[in-house]
């Protein structure tokens, strides 16, 4: 039964007229410094796909190459959410505007919750 309810989450996402590819404005290069310490460079090159490399912090080393869902949210504000190769689930809400990353990653039982600052790198 929940994966009926999330194959008809993701049509109807699909359908939305708010559900958008990565825009311009989010491509680029980024860091995410998370409250904590880990900071990560990430790599968005087109509306398919994003790179990701921990450069700092307890993770430091770990990387990844993902494609993300994304919806645009408002001018500047995005919603992202992927499935890592490790089986470990992320959701993103990336705000532009202020320059901050909210995000939730949830592995097996355990859920963490981070937010941080978003500096652009290119």
């Amino acid at each position: 039964m929940k994966h009926i309810r999330l194959f008809v989450i993701g049509l109807l996402l699909a359908s939305s007229p708010l559900y958008v590819q990565a825009s311009e404005a989010y491509m680029g290069q980024f860091l995410y410094q998370y409250e904590g310490g880990n900071v990560y460079r990430v790599t968005v090159n087109d509306a398919k796909s994003m790179a990701w490399t921990c450069i700092a912090g307890s993770e430091k080393g770990a990387h990844g190459m993902e494609t993300p869902e994304r919806i645009k949210v408002d001018e500047n504000i995005y919603f992202a959410t992927w499935r890592e190769k490790t089986g470990i689930n992320v959701t993103q809400v990336i705000d532009l505007k202020n320059m901050k990353v909210y995000s939730t990653i949830i592995d097996g039982k355990e859920r963490y919750v981070l937010s941080g600052k978003i500096v652009r790198e290119k």
